[in-house]
């Protein structure tokens, strides 16, 4: 579901000719008491409360040749409110790509606020590897060090940059110059200008000079802006100016901020079926996916037997996502989401997501379908405007009726899904010949994600709680059970087992335990626990028993630690989307056999809520029989703030049963002994 808040809308192609002084523009070589005056009016930690340092402001001039190659100058000052403040500005990261950038520090000036100015010597900028983990990309940061600081003092620096933010495909002979940061789509530039930040900000400027023959659109997002579009010196010129930024409130489980803190986007493509036809291209014209022997071979041997399509297309997508590990090495020129030859993949058995879908493409191709790769954004809305927000690349299986499906080889292992429902509600881009528009996944069905907890016990008078327990599930729940045990050994998979009911009562014990191996995903995930819990219900002083039924407490919730145990019901009301892991059916029912002659106080009255999140609970006294049956539904996996009351009910009424007690009285009561 796409969220639509009040935004600027800016004419596209807008050009006001008039002379303006060519700002250069934004003056990085403001003096030291322009400065110092600057810092004053932004105010002190009085003017901030809460916030350690303050941005007085961040400036950057771009400057953009035929050929889509950017230069920027960003001209920032920070200054210190707290000691805690001073600490985090002693030393500013520089993060940059060697691959597709290049980030140099022009100056470093430290303006103290006993009135003293200390200047950087640029040889003490530091140039060390980025920390890594699984992606080992050469990824580097320059270190600038401030040094000391104390509150009060503030922080000048001007860097140039020269590049572009992803790691697109280069040409192999390209000479070692700023030219080799040219944008693989040549003459086109794009640019995503976060204008938020977890600082405040007093002011923030944004200006890009392009020549006057690109068709440069932009558009902001979640805010409102100052915004200059002119010509100057044959070239247009675009200002965006925001100020007085305080950072956003988190509210738990929220999206993304990109999702919702004021962002402008720029772009000169002309649209999303341009980006997709030129992905195409680029992909085929490196022969990504070249049918070789050795991949025909293995594409036979993995669907020998089968018959239909979809179960082919299983069998391979499945193959990639458990057969290629996760691990991105630097091979060269091209990193990023350029997709490398599936003959180098299956030679490494590694990759990442490019890597993973890649392989499927040829793969499929070798099995004699049609397929292309697709771009996406795991976790982050993308706009229409066509500028490159991506982060993960995916698999697309063309039938011959034309129709499209979705593979995901990277975020199914452990699932039986041939599309992860974690991206449900999530934008992709198909690199399809003729081109594609913007897409934006479906939401998969509840029942799609059913976790069933089916419980059969008995209560012995002294409060002992015996019987099974059965566990079915699939889609996502059926992952998220299998993850428990998929990511431990074998030799710990019982202690797995265990947890499955000692998480809501450490005194359980478990006599016997049947279960399908959660590696094997031809079928849903089943186990069956027969157990026991001395002392479940609590005696009370004339002999009755105090409990709440198991299935109420949600047992295996606990263990998986699910989200509609651990989502947080705060706020009452929301500014910002919620989002969840997937959508998903729970139900939960419970026949507990009562000792002879008993009566029930305290049973709760039927719940029938509906909405975004629908619940349904009704705990009934049958015969000698205390029946417990609950539904739970989390229609989808981004809750619009409207949707937020409706779920927030469902969940509360759903955990406030969790902790409901009953009484259980015997006919003829007794003292509780000592």
């Amino acid at each position: 579901m796409r969220r639509d808040l009040p935004a600027v809308f800016l004419l596209l192609g807008f050009l006001l000719v008039c002379p303006v002084i060519d700002a250069s523009a934004q003056g990085w070589d403001a003096s030291v008491a322009e400065l110092r005056t600057a810092c004053e009016r932004a105010g002190d930690a009085t003017s901030f409360p809460g916030a350690d340092a303050v941005v007085v402001f961040d400036r950057r001039d771009v400057e953009v040749e035929a050929s889509g190659l950017s230069r920027t100058v960003q001209h920032t000052l920070k200054k210190a409110l707290t000691p805690a403040g001073a600490r985090d500005l002693a030393v500013e990261l520089l993060p940059y790509d060697p691959m597709s950038a290049d980030v140099q520090v022009l100056r470093c000036r430290v303006l103290r606020a006993d009135g003293t100015v200390r200047e950087l010597d640029p040889k003490a900028v530091v140039d060390a590897p980025e920390p890594q983990n699984l992606i080992y990309w050469n990824s580097r940061h320059k270190a600038v060090p401030a040094g000391r600081l104390d509150p009060g003092d503030a922080v000048e620096l001007v860097t140039r940059r020269v590049g572009f933010t992803y790691a697109l495909l280069l040409d192999a002979d390209q000479v070692p110059d700023e030219s080799r940061f040219v944008p693989p789509m040549k003459g086109q530039f794009y640019d995503i200008v976060p204008f938020w930040s977890a600082r405040p900000v007093v002011e923030q400027s944004y200006r890009v000079s392009v020549p006057t023959d690109k068709n440069l659109q932009y558009q902001i997002y979640d805010g409102t802006a100052a915004v200059s579009d002119r010509l100057v010196e044959g070239r247009r010129v675009v200002t965006v100016t925001m100020r007085s930024f305080k950072p956003l409130e988190k509210e738990p489980g929220m999206v993304a901020l990109s999702d919702v803190a004021p962002k402008l986007i720029l772009t000169t493509a002309a649209d999303w079926k341009a980006k997709s036809v030129w992905f195409h291209d680029v992909q085929e014209k490196a022969s990504c996916f070249e049918v070789t022997p050795e991949l025909k071979k293995l594409a036979d041997e993995i669907t020998a037997g089968l018959t239909r399509d979809e179960d082919k297309v299983a069998a391979l997508n499945h193959w990639a996502a458990e057969n290629i590990r996760y691990v991105g090495l630097h091979m060269g020129t091209g990193e990023g989401y350029t997709l490398h030859p599936a003959t180098m993949t299956l030679r490494d058995r590694g990759g990442v997501c490019k890597d993973k879908a890649g392989i499927l493409v040829a793969l499929l191709r070798a099995a004699g379908f049609e397929s292309y790769p697709a771009m996406t954004m795991a976790g982050e809305r993308i706009e229409r405007i066509a500028a490159d927000q991506f982060n993960h690349c995916v698999t697309v299986w063309r039938k011959p009726d034309k129709t499209t499906v979705l593979l995901d080889p990277t975020w199914i292992p452990g699932a039986r899904e041939m599309w992860s429902s974690r991206e449900q509600q999530q934008e992709v881009l198909m690199g399809l010949p003729e081109g594609a528009d913007l897409l934006t996944t479906p939401i998969s069905a509840p029942e799609s994600h059913p976790l069933d907890v089916s419980i059969r016990s008995t209560l012995a008078p002294d409060g002992t709680l015996t019987g099974v327990m059965k566990v079915t599930a699939d889609g996502q729940s059926d992952a998220g059970l299998r993850r428990l045990y998929r990511g431990r050994l074998r030799s710990d998979w019982p202690a797995v087992d265990e947890a499955m009911l000692t998480a809501a009562d450490p005194r359980a014990e478990l006599a016997s335990v049947t279960r399908s191996d959660p590696d094997d995903l031809r079928t849903p995930f089943a186990m069956e626990v027969t157990f026991r819990i001395a002392a479940y219900a609590r005696t009370l002083d004339d002999g009755s028993l105090l409990l709440t039924p198991l299935a109420a407490r949600h047992p295996v919730g606990q263990a998986t630690h699910a989200e509609e145990i651990a989502l947080s019901t705060k706020p009452a009301e929301r500014r910002y989307p919620v989002r969840i892991g997937c959508s998903k059916l729970v139900t939960l029912t419970e026949h507990l056999t009562l000792p002879p002659g008993t009566t029930v106080k305290g049973l709760p009255d039927p719940v029938k809520l509906d909405g975004s999140g629908t619940f349904r609970a009704s705990w009934r006294h049958v015969g000698g029989d205390l029946v417990v049956e609950e539904t739970l539904a989390l229609t989808e996996r981004i809750f619009a703030p409207q949707d937020w009351p409706a779920l927030r009910a469902a969940l509360e009424a759903f955990r406030t049963l969790s902790e409901t007690p009953i009484v259980v009285t015997a006919a003829q009561r007794g003292k509780e002994r000592a």
